[in-house]
């Protein structure tokens, strides 16, 4: 037997496996290319939105600009084919015309008018591959991988390897 007495109790777990963070973003590029800048290295704290790294955006900025330049095209296309179909109703109300030249001009101002809106989610589209070009953190947190270098090239695809994973909190970890 023994007296009744305080004193600390110790709670040893041991276990074996990997200790990870509770959350963590594996973060890749939508795009390819090679990598121009990083702003950030293992153990770098991040915020959400912050930019991490950058990738050479000159061909992506280039079809922006032929998408912007055909879009120009086809706008000058649908004013040419406004005034052509204008031109075919004030005719054919004269009867100057026959009916199938005026359907022709009204057909072609229609075609003229997809073209531009083709063109227009073509330039969008080149926008956002220009925006994608640059690369943010989605949350706050801490990098604990970066598997990039400055002028490797990343290609985009579903089976691409992460570029860096960030870490939310390491105060909590899990044992996996």
């Amino acid at each position: 037997t023994s007296l009744v007495s305080r004193g600390e109790l110790t709670q040893v777990v041991t276990a074996t496996g990997q200790l990870n963070p509770v959350v963590n973003v594996q973060v890749g590029s939508q795009i390819s290319g090679m990598i121009q800048k990083l702003f950030v290295d293992f153990n770098s704290r991040v915020k959400a939105g912050q930019v991490i790294a950058q990738i050479d955006s000159a061909t992506y900025r280039a079809a922006l600009q032929q998408a912007e330049g055909e879009r120009a095209n086809a706008r000058a296309a649908l004013e040419l084919a406004r005034v052509k179909a204008a031109r075919a109703a004030e005719l054919r109300t004269k009867d100057l015309i026959p009916q199938a030249d005026d359907d022709q001009a009204r057909a072609d101002l229609h075609q003229a008018e997809a073209t531009v809106a083709i063109r227009e989610a073509s330039v969008q589209k080149a926008r956002v591959d220009v925006d994608r070009c640059t690369i943010y953190a989605p949350i706050d947190g801490i990098v604990i991988s970066r598997s990039v270098d400055v002028g490797q090239t990343v290609a985009a695809s579903l089976s691409a390897p992460p570029l860096f994973v960030i870490a939310n909190d390491l105060a909590n970890m899990q044992l996996n």
